[in-house]
């Protein structure tokens, strides 16, 4: 990817578009025109490609961590670009910015909705099977609604907490609520939110255990097929 405004890596701010790329989305370094402006292009395998498609982000490094904001409006991108650039030089320096958004409000938070819309055009058909991506997308709204913050910034362990609490207040089991928690951390992940939950914050749960039929059991349940019964119960037994 590319320096944005020549700073070196600590502090360097590269600006991403989301698009839809052998038929799944994902992130490609943006393309800055010569005057300065975007025009939907981006670099993928060297080659510039169009595509109107899409949301772009700025992302930098904080504190070893990689961070990303989605910035909807193509306007703001390298303005925000530059305030982070300049931010994260500051920072760098002992000094703190005024117009610095981490602290400020100049680069607008992430909300919850915008970033649920964004993951779930990842997980969407034909990426993954409709039933995955419905239960992805309960799961995230489920956590949304029950979920006081609006910004994924804000969001800190006692809302995933909560949202555990909820999942067993509807009736379901632990596993069940493993899952769920589960999408949430990835999608939190996502969006450069980690490291919430504790070990012993996550639900226990114990698999069933499957029966297994005993040699006798199973010759007499072959004795008594017919033919096209046992080919098939064979068929059941050597494929689990």
């Amino acid at each position: 990817m590319k320096k944005h405004g020549g700073y070196g890596q600590a502090h360097r701010v590269n600006i991403l578009k989301k698009v839809i790329a052998n038929g799944k989305w994902s992130l490609f370094p943006a393309v800055v025109e010569t005057n300065g402006n975007l025009k939907d292009k981006v670099r993928i395998k060297g080659k510039i490609e169009v595509h109107p498609e899409g949301t772009y982000y700025i992302e930098w490094w904080q504190e070893g961590k990689r961070k990303r904001e989605a910035i909807p409006d193509r306007a703001q991108v390298l303005d925000l670009a530059r305030r982070k650039a300049i931010a994260r030089e500051a920072a760098k320096a002992g000094m703190q910015l005024a117009s610095d958004g981490e602290n400020h409000g100049a680069n607008p938070k992430t909300t919850i909705d915008a970033a649920i819309q964004d993951f779930l055009k990842d997980v969407e058909p034909p990426q993954r099977e409709p039933k995955t991506y419905a239960a992805y997308k309960y799961c995230l709204e489920l956590f949304q609604k029950n979920c006081s913050k609006s910004c994924i910034e804000d969001i800190v362990r006692q809302d995933l907490l909560l949202f555990i609490r909820k999942i067993y207040e509807l009736g379901c089991g632990a596993r069940t609520a493993y899952n769920r928690a589960n999408i949430v951390a990835q999608f939190l992940k996502l969006n450069g939110v980690t490291g919430l939950l504790h070990k012993r914050d996550w639900p226990e749960y114990v698999d069933a255990i499957r029966k297994i039929y005993e040699p006798e059991e199973l010759n007499a349940l072959f004795t008594a097929c017919r033919a096209s019964e046992k080919a098939r119960y064979l068929f059941f037994l050597l494929t689990g």
